[in-house]
This record gives structure tokens, sequence and C-alpha cells, in this order.
């Protein structure tokens, strides 16, 4: 009888845990985790990379102050002092891993202290020559998104002032992925337009065009990897 208990909890275990992995966003194997809570306010993060939660590098002209607020967790301000140029911090995954097969999970907690251009953009490791996605936040409150394949166009907005998290979920067999902002999906099925690469780093900053001095948060970037078993986008 005891035997039989215990093959019932498991199955309800084990159902409960697929069941989970398919209705969430952000199960699998953990490849980044950055969410500054243990980092030094008021100074510029490091660049330990994934192990210790920071980027690899930082674009010199790039600001990336940790700071205690405005959002609810402490969280990287950036800010540019220079014009004229992109300018990233740059995130790659745990053990340099290039993800080419299966569910890709990447989200993002963003604010924005006033309406400028910053954006989100996510590669191959090491270089930056496949656009996989960019989300650009731009001057008017609008949210745009272009890729390998060209330009989406504007797909969402955001407000001054207000966290919201970015979600992107990249189908690697399919060579599509699905957009997510504050709870509203803004692209479903997109395909990036490129094969033979794989997915390893994630940057987040400025663009040529955002003026020196605009502020730009973001907290908690979590990257997981499923085996793109249950590929049910966002639910």
């Amino acid at each position: 009888m005891k035997t039989l208990q215990h093959i019932c909890a498991l199955t309800l275990s084990l159902a409960a845990a697929a069941g989970s992995v398919h209705a969430g966003d952000d199960s699998g194997v953990v490849l980044l985790e950055a969410n500054f809570n243990d980092k030094p306010l008021d100074q510029q993060i490091g660049t330990g990379g994934p192990e210790l939660g920071e980027p690899i590098s930082i674009f010199p002209g790039l600001s990336a102050i940790v700071r205690a607020a405005p959002m609810s967790t402490p969280s990287l301000e950036l800010s540019e002092t220079a014009t004229g140029m992109a300018l990233p911090a740059r995130f790659e995954f745990l053990g340099g891993e290039e993800v080419t097969h299966g569910d890709l999970n990447i989200h993002i907690r963003i604010e924005a202290a006033q309406n400028d251009t910053f954006q989100v953009y996510v590669r191959e490791p090491h270089t930056a020559a496949q656009n996989f996605a960019t989300i650009l936040f731009t001057g008017s409150g609008g949210i745009s998104a272009f890729d390998q394949n060209g330009t989406i166009g504007v797909i969402g907005s955001y407000s001054i002032g207000v966290e919201r998290e970015l979600g992107l979920l990249f189908h690697m067999d399919d060579g599509t992925y699905d957009i997510k902002f504050g709870g509203a999906i803004l692209a479903t099925g997109r395909a990036h337009g490129i094969s033979g690469h794989g997915i390893g780093s994630v940057a987040v900053g400025t663009t040529s065009t955002t003026t020196p001095g605009s502020l730009f948060y973001v907290d908690r970037l979590r990257v997981t990897r499923g085996d793109g078993v249950f590929r049910n986008g966002f639910d």
C-alpha cells in the first residue's frame, strides 16, 4: 500500500513539474543570472563575467553603475558620456555556451528615466555579427524590433518611470522567436534569419542617437535553456 502511495505521489509530482515547464517560460538550465543585489552600490559594475553575474565587457564611454533606486531591487544604471556611438554592456553565458538547439528564454526588467533610445540585443558568443534580435526603445516612447531578416517595425510602447519585464523566447530548431513586454505579447513566431550559429550573449546599452546623460535601468537578467519539448510560447 505504501509503495502504491509513493508511486502516486511521484506521478503527481512529475505531472506538476511537467505542467510548470509547459505553462512557464523560464524553466530549464540557467545560463546567466544577473540581479545586482550583492554588488556595491553607486559604483561602476565589474566585468567578472557570468560566474559573478556581471558583464564580460563594458564599452568605453558607457557608465554602468549599480543603484538602489528607482527599481524595486538594486539595478544597473546605464548612461553615456559621449554621443555618436552605440555603447553596450555585454553579458555572455556560463562556460561560454552557444545555444543552437531547443528553447532559450531571456528575461530582463527595464525602466527608463526619460524617453530616449536604448537597446537590448541578442547575439552569438564573443562577437556581434549575428543579429538574432534587437529590441529598441525609441525616443518617442515606442518599442521596435529588428533582426538578421530586417525590421519588424514598432510593436509596442513603454512609459517613463515604469518598471516592466522584457521576455524573449527563442525556438532554436525552428529559427524563430517570440517577444513579450509587461505581460503583453508583442510578436510570435518571428524568423530571425540566422542558420549555422547559436546564441551566446545579451547586450544592453545606448545607441548612436542616445542623448548623453539619459538614464536607462536594467535588472534581473536571466537566461535559461530548455530542450525544446514544451514549445507553447508565452502562456
